[in-house]
């Protein structure tokens, strides 16, 4: 069935949220055409759909993240901190330099401090990273700025730390821009290029389908979509004159976890068999690491309610748990007051504690792959796997301008056909149009959220306040000649990365930067070397 269709079926046509009629019994039958070794094979073994490791999470666990990303750097560094106290194993924060203009700047009012940790010149990296070891944890750059990548590799440079000893993930994605068929000038090819020489262990490309779901996709579209980015990626980075195995073991997945278990379990095993097809099957990838689609999941925001908050406990719960069973190699939980505001201390926690309890007080951790062999997860995995190749196709087929075109397009259909399901009842969702309480009965019954993270407009004064004193203290002549060699490498279209580290090492902002390489070339241009994301990249 095809996942368009909405509504969850009458009693004897069970269907998902997006659509996928569930038989009430499967048997082989379903997985008549399937074969073990070519379809499923052990964990660790291609085509990888059982797992991209012989024991599971037996030897490595998966990375424990929570996002973070509150007031300035200091509050961000706070939480961070505690968070590593209470047993997270990975550093992900949020809002790094996503805004092309500096904090004093009038458009920032409002904001500094709200939607994520506000970052304008290395100064704010230094005290983010305070207290931290970079060489002892992974540390998760959300969102693609080039300014943010060069701060931490600057920050590394300050504490004699060798790029070769950095771990860590960027959410990098070659979009359509650039010039010429080597994409030379594409800032996003460049970091795949730097990294690919000197970082052999930073996951340089973390391509986020993530995004895209959690407007309202289905599982078949957050595959393909998310497939699609990486063949294009693997297509500039080959065009750049790459060798497929020099950077293909480092692309990664990020992909959201929806309500319906057994479907997004099916979906991480589709979404690694076929990329492992494609990758040596047309690619002509070698190297198995480079056949292995590892990824992120963060668990649905979507699905989170500001209605009885604290159902959203559970959901969280059920998403992690696909995730894991999945066979995830990183993780983070949505707090249940996300859909209030900021998550509190103890929402944070709460969210961390869900992942120990799945990891240390149940078994599905202690076996690879505990839901293969099961003839409903073997058939939606297929079908699946089927539907997004098919979808795949349809996009490869199109321009990248016009692919990404419609999958802006779907993406946006799908929250509206969502939403109209909702209002409709025809989705289920409890709190919101089944087993709804009254505000009075919902604080009766200690059902609501008391405690809210409150955002603080002195955060934005004391962000300016860091800014002004950094562009005070710098060198002017080492600010002139960072601007220099910026703009130089910027027109010749050769890597960018080193002269980039060069500008923030001089505590140029990242303000300043986008200013200079936009006069440089024009706003246009830059948008174009960046994608279609500018307020990501900057």
């Amino acid at each position: 069935m095809g996942s368009d269709e909405e509504g969850r079926g009458t009693r004897d046509t069970r269907r998902t949220t997006y659509g996928r009629t569930l038989k009430p019994v499967y048997g082989p039958d379903d997985v008549a055409g399937s074969d073990y070794i070519r379809d499923l094979g052990l964990p660790g073994e291609y085509p990888y759909t059982r797992g991209v490791r012989p024991s599971g999470y037996r030897d490595r666990e998966w990375t424990r993240r929570q996002v973070v990303g509150l007031g300035t750097a200091e509050e961000t560094n706070e939480r961070l901190r505690y968070l590593f106290e209470q047993g997270q194993t990975g550093f992900s924060v949020c809002g790094m330099g996503y805004a092309p203009y500096e904090s004093s700047d009038p458009r920032s009012l409002g904001i500094v401090g709200r939607g994520g940790v506000w970052i304008d010149t290395l100064r704010d990296l230094e005290t983010l990273f305070d207290g931290i070891d970079m060489a002892a944890i992974t540390i998760n750059q959300i969102g693609a700025s080039l300014p943010v990548f060069a701060m931490i590799l600057a920050e590394a440079d300050r504490r004699g730390i060798a790029y070769a000893r950095l771990h860590g993930t960027l959410q990098n994605v070659v979009a359509p821009g650039g010039e010429g068929e080597e994409l030379r000038g594409n800032h996003c090819v460049d970091i795949i290029e730097f990294c690919a020489r000197h970082m052999p262990h930073w996951n340089h490309t973390s391509i986020s389908a993530r995004n895209m779901r959690d407007q309202g996709l289905s599982s078949v579209q957050e595959v393909a979509f998310g497939l699609y980015q990486g063949v294009l990626t693997v297509r500039a980075a080959l065009a750049r004159g790459l060798e497929v195995d020099a950077f293909a073991p480092r692309i990664t997945f990020f992909f959201s976890a929806e309500n319906e278990l057994l479907e997004e379990v099916a979906k991480y095993r589709a979404a690694r068999r076929l990329w492992a097809r494609l990758m040596r099957e047309r690619f002509g990838a070698r190297d198995p690491h480079s056949q292995i689609l590892r990824f992120h999941v963060q668990t649905s925001a979507l699905s989170l309610t500001l209605q009885q908050p604290l159902n959203n406990i559970i959901r969280g719960a059920i998403h992690a748990l696909a995730a894991v069973m999945g066979g995830a190699q990183s993780l983070s939980v949505n707090s249940f007051d996300e859909a209030l505001a900021i998550p509190t201390p103890a929402a944070a926690t709460l969210s961390l504690r869900t992942q120990q309890i799945i990891a240390h007080e149940t078994d599905v951790a202690s076996v690879a792959d505990p839901l293969g062999g099961s003839y409903c997860i073997e058939a939606l995995t297929d079908d699946i796997e089927r539907e997004a190749r098919a979808l795949l196709q349809k996009l490869e087929a199109m321009t990248p301008v016009k692919a990404w075109q419609h999958m802006e397009g779907a993406a946006d259909e799908a929250g509206y056909r969502r939403q109209r399901a909702i209002d409709a009842g025809e989705r289920v969702v409890i709190g919101v149009n089944r087993h709804r309480i009254q505000e009075e009965e919902e604080e009766e019954l200690g059902l609501e959220a008391k405690q809210v993270f409150n955002y603080d407009p002195a955060w934005r004064d004391k962000q300016i306040a860091r800014l002004e004193k950094a562009k005070r203290e710098r060198d002017p002549r080492r600010v002139e000649t960072a601007k220099r060699m910026l703009v130089e490498a910027y027109r010749a279209r050769v890597n960018i990365v080193t002269p980039m580290i060069e500008a923030v090492k001089s505590y140029l902002s990242i303000g300043e930067i986008t200013q200079l390489l936009s006069g440089a070339g024009g706003a246009e241009e830059l948008r174009r070397r960046h994608g279609f994301y500018l307020g990501q990249l900057y």
